[in-house]
């Protein structure tokens, strides 16, 4: 089975839990640090704005099914940057 087909085979989540079980160890925290560094500049971004948490949560259970859905695009961008840091 060549490196595509063994991508394929597995959903991006299941891709994902692999890298950070298998993954080079700083490579996977870079990918966490910038994530999580990203993640508070939106919170920043939203407190800056105005916008509350319970308009935030109030937005997620609205839009849960588009949120559900994008969650593949995620898994598949942190495997891709944990990937290119090892090289």
């Amino acid at each position: 089975m060549d490196i595509l087909d063994e991508m394929l085979s597995q959903s991006p989540k299941e891709k994902f839990i692999q890298i950070l079980q298998n993954g080079n160890a700083f490579a996977v925290e870079k990918a966490f640090d910038d994530f999580i560094a990203e993640h508070l500049a939106l919170l920043e971004f939203f407190e800056h704005k105005g916008i509350d948490e319970e308009e935030f949560q109030n937005f997620k259970m609205h839009n849960h099914a588009l949120i559900q859905g994008r969650k593949d695009d995620v898994f598949i961008d942190l495997v891709a940057k944990i990937l290119t840091q090892e090289g």
